[in-house]
């Protein structure tokens, strides 16, 4: 169900609907939150438009995973990356439905738990001004 709140069970564990941002210039897939895939995300801005529903997230420390992607001949294709951090999804939740997923260029990963579709994060905001500042105008 898209718009319900989290439910607890056994109360060590959410559902919530996840939302991928990556914040890096080329395409991510096997985006991994623990050992549930949670999609693909395109290069920054094609990122933060998709939904996972249902994904059952447990309360404490996360582990996050991701494979880079890319045109044909450029470095690192297909290297599994796993976030430097273990960020930690605490409650109380307060009615939160969704969980923004927001990884960064430095392979750290930020979950921002949120009652309504998850918009871009401080640090996201700030990527994307600055990555306006260097991009034509067509491209935005």
């Amino acid at each position: 169900m898209f718009w319900l709140s989290a439910c607890k069970t056994k109360s060590t564990k959410v559902n919530l609907d996840v939302v991928l941002f990556s914040y890096l210039d080329r395409p991510i897939f096997d985006v991994f939150l623990n050992q549930t895939d949670i999609g693909v995300a395109g290069p920054w801005p094609y990122s933060g438009r998709g939904t996972m529903t249902g994904v059952v997230v447990p309360i404490g420390l996360q582990k996050i995973s991701w494979r880079l992607d890319g045109p044909k001949d450029m470095a690192g294709n297909g290297n599994a990356i796993t976030a430097k951090n273990m960020p930690k999804l605490e409650v109380p939740l307060q009615n939160a439905g969704y969980l923004g997923v927001h990884i960064y260029s430095d392979d750290t990963v930020e979950l921002i738990a949120s009652p309504h579709f998850p918009e871009m994060s401080a640090r996201g905001k700030e990527f994307d001004r600055q990555w306006r500042k260097q991009v034509p105008v067509q491209v935005r």
